[in-house]
């Protein structure tokens, strides 16, 4: 007999189905994270990113907090003083000028000033490709002498003249007296350059051999060596500074697919074997962590690589004996006095003590400098700067003379020199000098370093300070029973561990052993190396709230700051200036310093402060968990309550996974939200089915949201918009107001400035319209337009040309009109420009965006060169350009046009020809326009022949006919003269080709 199964039990059956269909289908089709963000860039993918992020965003946030005087104050929580960024920024471009054309000198400075105020390790995220040592100005500075002075004889001063401008060596001797900087070099691909004979010698094992292979692993230290990226080419230093510096490391940092950049490789294979499977590839790794490698004295001999898993580096912090049995520590400045001194000191402490929850001080600087005649000057606490007299008598002074002073003893040391206690501090002493009448006040601690440098003291460089001890504290806080240090690698247990060792072991150290301290070092990585950025804090805020302090490139260059400033710090150099553009989007900001990336990955490393991601393992079990709980949640109550439990649990678990972000563990969420609510989903649609009381869940839960332009066409069409575009020659139209963000600044409100814009835009707007345009978007102040669709237009080009025209003529009867209403607008306003760029050709035109939003707009290669065209146009001084596919359709006799130039525009391998839009034939100006024409091509011409006098002089009589001239035409800052004179001057000296190769006349595009 069949058994009749019960309603609850069917409907039990069918939602037990159903989550397990939508489970499964979750593990199928949703990509899994445990992998550190390897995606494939789906749509889950987008949202687990975009989840992701807004945890960045909130943990990154600025807190309010209570600092010691009880006043209100933002901080930083991640703000860390040992890791601080000495950046390239605005200031110093100000003051040393253009970043291309400082010589190298200024970097070496740097190196030497850090080096000088005892910088435990310099990073550069700053790239030096290549180096002639000063033989390029030396050949061009010969050259002008001969010139000049054709009878004399100048080579016999070639060697002198090249030594005088031979930066280049200036920073390599900079780098490698230092022997703490960290040079940096970028792997690249081979596609990146446009022939074999460029890059094919940065691609060899022999490009390997030059730098050297003292800071690469060997593949058999990864267990899993082929999951590391192999990279083309060794690029971006040059072998000198490579074997000056005391780790070399890549800056590579790839953004994933949707352009942030979460995550950093920190290894790379090279050669690669695709190009050369004969030879034996080396694993290289970044400057952060080649930099930490120097901190911790690590061999990368000694670094274990568990892809995967993590890499291994060792305990941070330790002592060791060298060949001579001399005693030395691991971390750079920190000397072996320094760490006896902190030994002693923890011995007598006792763990819960008063005196540990106060700062308790272990040491104080000392620096030393040599100079003739066997004389030295001592540098110690209080900024004391000791005389030679005094300081050689510190030499000589024997701790046992302190030990056997009496309390009120004065005893006489000869040379009119005196001992006695100070009367001010217990346990300090003062030596005297009678003749000059000078005090140097000195401890034991003071004097027991003297003793213990003795002998490398008399051996150090004439005039070059050298550091013997550092500021050093800790303190134990009883809050959290962990000690702390303003020294960053004397963490908690390194501290403890110190505390714990006897000094029988320390005493029992053989030459060439060393002792370590503190937990193991394991870095996590995914299965291809990759490592999870935990980003601290944010850069786009107040200068006291970053996470990182920034020195001005130009105040250490220039020796401004005080040196005592720098000890024992850790200094990452590069630049988070707008000029240079070297940022990134991050998950916590948009516009991120790309400098920042290698100064929080080795902030990571020292704190411990990793994001992991939970393994896949336990995800698929919570996922599993939660459906099961959410179908019976669905089956078993009223709809609304299991629609309101579900959303419940949705949100509790959303906030236990912040919480477990916020501690560095990320357990995912976007996969988890999708069990709990398509398995409630599901279960609702069982009990609907089995019980049809509930009203369709679906239909009100979900709708779709379109753009209103579209809705006309579903209304007409009954049906919904569907995605999709149609291919054909149309004409692209871009528009921007020049110096948009003066306006802001100078109009101050913001309400002024949207009537403003609301003005200007309309009028353009207007005129776009009238000229048979389309309107794709606005983006804050830039038109986006297209001719040719959705109808077609025939002359669609020729229309472009004469609404760019037509804008400009209008744009200057506002200029008039703000004018005449006095004051209202600032001078900025009156004088208001804007950019147009115009390229025709194939583009996509259609209804594109998602299934819940999309618009009627444009998409195409074409697109974005017209977007190039507009944003190129600044560097030209010209106001509407356009490409040599719209120039090709124009009419004859209609417009008044010059040839710009042939430029590769950033994103483009191609060439394009691009020519400024002057006028319309029949303006009142046509006939100085003509002449203008006339001239600028026979300039260009001589120009293109690389005539560079020539074409100076026939540039310059252009400047009298320019109508933007800045004399003539205020608001402008420079025109296409002034930019092809200045570049005929550049070539001169520096001409495009070498002598007899033929010059193709493209100019590359350095920015947008």
């Amino acid at each position: 007999m069949r058994t009749k199964l019960s309603k609850g039990t069917k409907k039990l059956i069918a939602g037990i189905i159903s989550a397990t269909v939508v489970t499964i289908a979750i593990f199928l089709f949703a990509s899994s994270q445990s992998s550190m963000f390897n995606f494939t860039h789906s749509g889950v993918d987008t949202m687990e990113n975009t989840i992701y992020d807004l945890f960045f965003k909130a943990v990154t946030r600025i807190d309010e907090e209570e600092n010691y005087t009880n006043e209100k104050v933002s901080v930083s929580k991640g703000y860390d003083p040992n890791i601080l960024i000495v950046d390239i920024d605005e200031p110093s471009l100000a003051k040393l000028g253009n970043y291309n054309e400082w010589d190298r000198s200024i970097h070496a400075n740097v190196v030497r000033h850090l080096t000088e105020g005892g910088a435990a390790a310099i990073g550069f995220d700053i790239l030096f490709k290549n180096a002639d040592f000063g033989q390029q100005k030396a050949n061009q500075m010969l050259s002008v002498l001969k010139r000049l002075y054709p009878k004399s004889s100048w080579d016999t001063l070639y060697s002198t003249i090249k030594e005088s401008f031979d930066y280049d060596s200036m920073l390599v001797n900079a780098v490698k007296e230092s022997g703490n900087s960290i040079s940096c070099l970028m792997f690249d691909d081979s596609k990146s350059y446009k022939h074999e004979t460029q890059w094919r010698p940065i691609s060899t094992s022999e490009r390997a051999d030059e730098l050297g292979y003292t800071s690469t692993f060997r593949l058999d230290q990864a267990d899993s060596a082929n999951n590391i990226e192999p990279k083309d080419l060794l690029d971006n230093i040059f072998p000198e500074l490579a074997k000056a510096s005391a780790q070399i490391g890549s800056i590579n940092a790839y953004p994933d697919e949707d352009g942030v950049v979460r995550r950093v490789s920190l290894l790379y294979r090279f050669p690669n074997p695709e190009l050369y499977p004969e030879a034996t590839p080396h694993i290289y790794s970044t400057m952060s962590l080649m930099t930490v490698l120097h901190l911790f004295h690590q061999k990368a001999e000694n670094v274990i690589i568990k892809m995967g898993k993590y890499i291994e580096i060792g305990k941070p912090f330790g002592i060791y004996r060298d060949a001579q049995g001399s005693y030395h520590t691991t971390y750079p400045g920190f000397s072996y006095p320094m760490f006896r001194a902190l030994h002693n000191k923890l011995k007598s402490i006792e763990s819960d003590s008063d005196e540990e929850a106060k700062f308790i001080d272990i040491s104080s600087k000392i620096i030393v400098t040599r100079h003739a005649n066997d004389e030295f000057t001592f540098e110690i606490f209080e900024g004391q700067i000791l005389t030679p007299k005094l300081s050689n008598t510190l030499m000589s002074l024997n701790i046992e003379t302190l030990k056997s002073l009496g309390e009120d003893e004065v005893r006489d040391l000869g040379a009119n020199i005196t001992l006695k206690h100070d009367d001010e501090i217990d346990g300090r002493f003062i030596l005297h000098d009678d003749e000059e009448d000078e005090d140097a006040i000195i401890s034991p601690y003071i004097l027991s370093t003297v003793h213990f440098f003795r002998d490398s003291i008399e051996r150090i460089p004439l005039e070059r300070p050298t550091h013997l001890s550092m500021d050093l504290d800790i303190r134990y806080d009883r809050t959290t029973k962990k000690w702390f240090s303003n020294n960053i690698i004397l963490s908690d247990k390194v501290i403890r561990d110190i505390q714990a060792t006897p000094d029988s072991t320390i005493n029992k150290l053989k030459a060439g052993e060393e002792l370590r301290f503190g937990n193991v070092k394991r870095i996590p990585i995914d299965r291809s190396g990759k490592f999870l950025v935990n980003y601290q804090g944010r850069y786009n805020t107040a200068e006291f709230n970053r996470a990182f302090q920034h020195l001005s490139y130009y105040d250490v260059t220039k020796n401004r700051l005080d040196p005592g400033f720098y000890q024992g710090k850790i200094f990452i150099l590069g630049s988070a200036a707008p000029a240079l553009f070297d940022f990134v989007p991050g998950p916590h900001e948009e516009n991120n310093p790309a400098v920042l990336i290698h100064a929080t990955i080795i902030k990571n490393i020292l704190n411990d402060s990793y994001i992991v991601v939970l393994d896949d393992r336990y995800q698929k079990i919570v996922i599993a968990l939660l459906a099961i709980l959410c179908m019976l949640l669905g089956l078993y109550l009223k709809s609304y309550l299991s629609i309101g439990v579900s959303i419940l649990i949705a949100i509790i678990y959303t906030l236990v996974a912040y919480l477990y972000f916020e501690d560095g563990l990320y357990i995912g969420v976007l996969r988890q939200l999708i069990a709990i609510l398509a398995t409630n989903v599901m279960a609702l649609i069982v009990q609907f089915y089995y019980e049809s009381r509930e009203k369709r869940f679906l239909d009100n839960a979900f709708k779709q949201y379109i753009s209103p332009e579209l809705i006309d066409e579903m209304v007409n069409n009954e049906i919904m918009p569907t995605l999709g575009g149609e291919k054909s020659n149309i004409t692209a139209y871009f528009t921007d107001i020049a110096r948009f963000s003066t306006f802001s600044e100078k109009i101050g409100d913001p309400s002024r400035l949207v009537e403003l814009l609301n003005e200007y835009l309309t009028a353009m707007t207007d005129t776009l319209l009238d000229n048979k345009g389309t309107l794709d978007k606005y983006e804050g102040d830039a038109i986006i337009a297209f001719f040719g669709a959705p109808m077609p237009l025939e002359n669609h080009a020729q229309s472009a040309c004469e609404t760019a025209v037509d804008m400009q003529q209008k744009l200057g009867e506002l200029r008039l009109k703000w004018k005449n209403e006095g004051d209202k607008w600032p001078t900025v306003v009156h004088n208001m420009h804007m950019r147009i760029g115009i390229n025709s050709g194939d583009i996509v035109t259609g209804n594109m965006g998602s299934t819940m939003r999309k618009n009627y707009t444009m998409m195409g290669d074409a697109v974005n060169l017209a977007a190039r065209l507009e944003s190129a146009a600044k560097q030209y001084g010209a106001y509407i350009q356009i490409s040599e596919d719209t120039q090709k359709q124009l009419k004859p006799g209609f417009f008044i046009y010059r040839s710009l130039d042939t430029i590769r525009v950033i994103g483009k391998s191609l060439p394009v020809k691009t020519y400024e839009l002057l006028g319309k034939v029949g303006d009142s100006d046509e006939q100085e326009l003509t002449k203008l024409v006339e001239t600028w091509e026979k300039a260009r011409e001589l120009y293109l022949a690389m005539q560079w006098d020539e074409a100076i002089k026939m540039f310059t009589l252009c400047l009298d006919l320019e109508p933007h001239h800045p004399d003539r035409d205020p608001g402008s800052n420079l025109t296409p003269s002034h930019v092809y004179i200045k570049r005929c001057e550049q070539y001169k000296v520096t001409p495009p080709v070498a002598e007899g190769e033929i010059w193709d006349g493209v100019f590359t595009a350095t920015e947008k």
